[in-house]
């Protein structure tokens, strides 16, 4: 335990970097990063060493306060070391975008980011994850805000921040409540919490509600989409492939530890509210045209299929099934896993394209293969894996969330749960062919055909360790996909391993990967069938029967230009049509001003695909919150005397409440 206090203190030293000189900024930058990716490579090492059995769990007290690890602990520091590496090596490259735009800060914050991270999961009591959680929302809060000058960006850090505090009260109310019935704040202590069924399902709701919020669960994600295309690149990537499996770890903490999955409902609320968020964040993707935007609903969707597999595994829990849950929360921490290496390739390659163009707009991108080949090929596996292609690490996850909802469709022993299983397995199925599209759009009119526009002619590729960042993460996501079992056969052994002690044995599955008792796609199997169906391609290509004309596309007449490609927007349109009743699109048509008097004006198309959640929940909220604002400036007289009476009046209430 002591050698994570060695990290934490190079995290520490990295944040020093705020009070250098300016006149050596550059080489602030550059140090700290270097700091930040040693400190993360110590995490990765040490957090696998722990779940390699190599370490022994340890814990410090610093008075009230508390760290200690453990298997589930672990698992996300992996994930935080390994992302905290690429990332930051692709960071020192990418960072030096922001030299005299106060580079300082943003890499010292950077390092303070990490470490609050790291802090949150090390934490051993109710004290310790709280500090540390608010320091980790409060440093992001400023990263996001880091081009304060962009009147877009302030707005959505403030909105950031109000949605993160919220989040950050409903779980200070669970753990208060978890106290009231335990002994201390301690973990050890709340995880004997005795609480009354009502107060116990409060506890529940709140932690649930404050995960989710970070999570990006919907309806309580409007803060995402707007958060992290504000932020610089490098810090979307660790947003949105990190900070959100902190969520995760949090929400797991709560259930395995204080409040427990044996309430039937709980499970359900849960996977429910992981199906929708998964169907709705990858059918409001597939409608954006800013990069960051489709990766940011993208992460909604992937969110929500842990969650869906977390819902999953607690309903097999409350049917007194705990063995057949192993599969379901293995899918919860691979998936975690996998998501945080594709979300950070693709932000780090959303963040390339815009460095190479100085635009995130894709319709005005297109033959960037050319420009920067190594990125295309980075984004390509980044892309295959969130559309869940075979041989990516994508698959995996979302492979043994599938095994899990078979297993309860099995054990299911009601009408009602095998309905549930069916409306599962529609969204999921509806899920996986929506994200086949988006990526397949996004990557196709990015990288592919021909420039869109005169910005693509000044693109090129990245920096070396810019590219060095991407390929890391490209190579973590292809290794996984092709060897899937050490990173399964690993994650289960946490879950059935102190603390969590699962209990595990044999569930049903499909194809057996060397006898383990979960279920895992044998990666040889489809290279086989992929290898067969490449020679009947091939073969079928070479036959001489088949005759091959090549000739200009028929357009009218006219020979196409690079200006008649598919756009997004067209690409889109087939599914923004079928699904007009949930999205909702709003079309605008402005008449130009006439550039010249013998011809016509010219007219300006706009599609908007409004967030129904935001439209329709929270600014009427937002609306009914001023109007209250207004009613009160009534007591506002600003009289000295008046606000004095006020502090008596208050005084003399608490005194009579006291007394009674």
């Amino acid at each position: 335990m002591e050698s994570f206090m060695g990290a934490l203190g190079l995290y520490g030293l990295g944040t020093l970097a705020l009070i250098w000189p300016k006149r050596l900024e550059l080489a602030a930058h550059y140090v700290s990063m270097g700091l930040a990716v040693i400190a993360s490579l110590m995490v990765l090492g040490l957090a696998s060493q722990e779940l390699l059995g190599l370490a022994g769990s340890g814990m410090l007290q610093f008075g009230r306060y508390s760290l200690v690890i453990d298997g589930w602990a672990a698992a996300f520091l992996v994930i935080i070391g390994l992302s905290g590496t690429a990332v930051s090596l692709y960071g020192m490259g990418y960072g030096r975008g922001y030299l005299g735009a106060r580079i300082r800060q943003l890499t010292g914050l950077w390092n303070l980011f990490l470490g609050s991270m790291v802090l949150v999961v090390l934490a051993g009591d109710a004290f310790t994850f709280i500090l540390a959680w608010e320091v980790m929302a409060l440093v992001s809060f400023l990263l996001v805000n880091h081009e304060s000058e962009k009147k877009q960006v302030v707005s959505a850090a403030y909105q950031y921040m109000v949605m993160t505090h919220l989040g950050t009260a409903a779980i200070l109310m669970a753990f208060y409540l978890l106290g009231s019935g335990a002994e201390s704040f301690a973990f050890a202590d709340l995880a004997h919490s005795e609480l009354p069924p009502m107060l116990k399902h409060i506890a529940f709701g709140c932690a649930f509600a404050g995960f989710a919020l970070k999570s990006g669960l919907m309806p309580l994600h409007v803060w995402l989409p707007n958060a992290h295309p504000a932020a610089p690149s490098h810090v979307s990537a660790l947003m949105s492939g990190v900070m959100l499996k902190v969520a995760v770890y949090g929400f797991g903490r709560f259930v395995f530890e204080f409040i427990g999955a044996d309430v039937f409902a709980y499970g359900l609320i849960v996977m429910v509210v992981g199906l929708v968020s998964a169907f709705l964040g990858v059918l409001y993707a597939s409608m954006e045209k800013d990069m960051k935007r489709i990766l940011a609903y993208s992460s909604v969707e992937n969110m929500g299929i842990i969650f869906a597999a977390f819902g999953c595994g607690m309903i097999l829990v409350a049917l007194d099934r705990p063995y057949l849950s192993v599969v379901a929360f293995t899918a919860v921490l691979v998936h975690s896993f996998a998501h945080s290496l594709m979300k950070c390739l693709l932000f780090m390659s959303a963040g390339a394209v815009m460095h190479a163009t100085g635009t995130r707009n894709v319709e005005l991108l297109g033959g960037l293969l050319k420009k920067m080949p190594w990125t295309a090929a980075f984004t390509l596996v980044g892309s295959m894996s969130l559309a869940s292609l075979p041989f990516t690490g994508g698959l995996v996850g979302e492979w043994l969330t599938l095994q899990g909802m078979m297993t309860l469709a099995y054990e299911s022993g009601t009408p009602e749960l095998r309905l549930l299983v069916i409306f599962a397995f529609i969204l999921l199925g509806l899920t996986g062919a929506l994200a086949l599209g988006c990526f397949v759009r996004l990557y196709g009119v990015t990288f592919l055909g021909r420039r869109r526009s005169n910005l693509v002619l000044k693109a090129h590729e990245m920096p070396f360790t810019m590219l060095v960042g991407m390929g890391l993460e490209a190579l973590a996501i292809l290794a996984m996909g092709i060897m899937p079992a050490p990173v399964v056969n690993l994650m289960r052994h946490v879950l059935v391993t102190s603390p969590l002690a699962i209990p595990a044995g044999d569930v049903i599955g499909l194809w057996w990967n060397g006898g383990q008792s979960e279920s895992v796609f044998n990666p040889l199997l489809i290279l086989l069938a992929a290898l067969v169906l490449t020679a009947l391609l091939l073969m079928t290509i070479s036959s001489d029967k088949i005759i091959v004309h090549q000739d200009v596309t028929w357009n009218c007449g006219t020979e196409p230009t690079r200006r008649q490609q598919y756009t997004a927007t067209g690409f889109s349109k087939p599914l923004r049509r079928a699904f007009d009743f949930i999205l909702k699109p709003r079309r605008e048509r402005v008449f130009l001003q006439r550039d010249h008097a013998y011809f016509g004006r010219k007219l300006h198309y706009n599609l908007l695909i409004p967030d129904q959640f935001t439209d329709r929940l929270y600014r009427p909220v937002e609306h009914i919150m001023v109007k209250l604002a207004d009613t009160l400036r009534i007591v506002q007289q600003g009289s000295v005397r008046l606000y004095i009476g006020y502090t008596m009046i208050a005084m003399v209430i608490v005194l009579i409440w006291g007394g009674l």
